[in-house]
C-alpha cells in the first residue's frame, strides 16, 4: 500500500475526519477524533475551564461556539454519561481561560445558566483517613 493509502487506512478506524467510519465511546471527541481524545489528560490545567449547568442534549459545537466568546478554543468536550450536564473547554492562552471564567460563568447557553470554573482535578477518596501525619521519612522504632 503506498502512504497515502495507509494514512486514508489508519484515519478511518478511528473516526477521523477523512473517513467519519468510527464509533464512539461518547460525543464528546471535540475537535477532531478519537486520536485527540488524549488531549484533555495532558494539557496544562491552566487552560482548562470546567463547564457546568449544561442542557443533557448540547453538542460540542454549540458549546464551542458560546465559549469562543471569551477567546480563542483549541478543545471543547461535552461529557456524557456520570458527567452528563457538565464539559471542559482548554483555550489557546491563560488569559482567555481566565476571560472565561469571568465574563461567562452565569451566563445563558440554550435557556440554561451555565456555570464556568477552573479546572481543578478531582482528589481521590483515600482508603483511610487518620488524624495522625505519618512519620518522616527515615523514621523507625525506638
Amino acid at each position: 500500500a503506498t502512504v497515502r493509502q495507509q494514512q486514508q487506512e489508519v484515519s478511518t478506524k478511528g473516526g477521523g475526519r477523512d473517513g467519519d467510519k468510527g464509533k464512539g465511546r461518547s460525543r464528546g471527541w471535540g475537535k477532531g477524533g478519537k486520536g485527540k481524545a488524549q488531549m484533555m489528560f495532558w494539557v496544562d490545567p491552566t487552560l482548562k475551564v470546567w463547564i457546568g449547568g449544561l442542557p443533557e442534549d448540547l453538542k460540542w459545537k454549540e458549546l464551542q461556539t458560546h465559549m469562543n466568546q471569551a477567546g480563542k478554543t483549541e478543545w471543547v468536550e461535552v461529557f456524557c454519561g456520570k458527567g452528563k450536564g457538565t464539559g471542559a473547554v482548554v483555550y489557546n492562552n491563560i488569559d482567555d481561560a481566565r476571560n472565561a471564567i469571568t465574563t461567562l460563568n452565569g451566563s445563558e447557553l440554550n435557556g440554561n445558566t451555565i456555570i464556568v470554573d477552573p479546572w481543578v482535578r478531582a482528589e481521590k477518596p483515600k482508603a483511610e483517613q487518620t488524624d495522625t501525619p505519618p512519620p518522616p521519612l527515615g523514621a523507625g522504632p525506638e
